[in-house]
């Protein structure tokens, strides 16, 4: 068998095949349209259902009361935080102009040492009462008594905030 008569074969199965897919590409100018199809139209009309006021359920009376020591817990803490930084006041003072490392700086610092943990019981009722509000938000849970004292309580810490800020820049100027 020679070459040639190898290749021919192949070759006349490919040269037809390449025949038949020109036909298949005979342009006639008709091409399909694109508008909508009457199966592809929606039809009738859909009311849709006026969904029912969502009611929250009230707040267990162990939440009630959690939520109430917690507010007392951080006016309690606070109140502390104000005597301190009476306390302080003083030392914060007499460290004004101090090198670091003074004596006075020195008390200063454990005095403004002393009003960052009582600081840190505010903020921990404060961390409490934003679990107890997550938890109720997730459980559809009224949230009245939480924000309300939530609210209390950030007020509570935003002054402290600003009061060791004030007594902070004291010392550094």
């Amino acid at each position: 068998m020679t070459l040639r008569a190898s290749i021919l074969p192949p070759f006349a199965a490919a040269l037809a095949a390449a025949a038949a897919l020109a036909g298949c590409a005979k342009d006639d100018g008709a091409y399909p349209s694109l508008s909508i199809r009457d199966a592809e139209r929606v039809s009738g009309v859909f009311e849709p259902v006026t969904p029912e006021p969502f009611v929250p359920a009230p707040q267990s009376a162990e939440t009630l009361g959690r939520v109430e020591r917690l507010r007392a817990s951080a006016l309690a803490s606070h109140d502390r935080f104000l005597a301190a930084a009476n306390k302080a006041r003083g030392p914060v003072a007499a460290a004004r102009g101090a090198g670091i490392g003074a004596e006075q700086w020195s008390v200063a610092q454990v005095a403004l040492g002393n009003l960052a943990g009582i600081r840190s019981e505010t903020m921990t009722s404060l961390t409490e009462l934003d679990l107890l509000y997550v938890n109720a938000r997730t459980e559809g849970l009224e949230l009245g008594e939480i924000e309300s004292a939530r609210g209390d309580v950030e007020k509570l810490v935003d002054e402290e905030d600003r009061l060791m800020d004030s007594l902070n820049s004291q010392i550094a100027g």
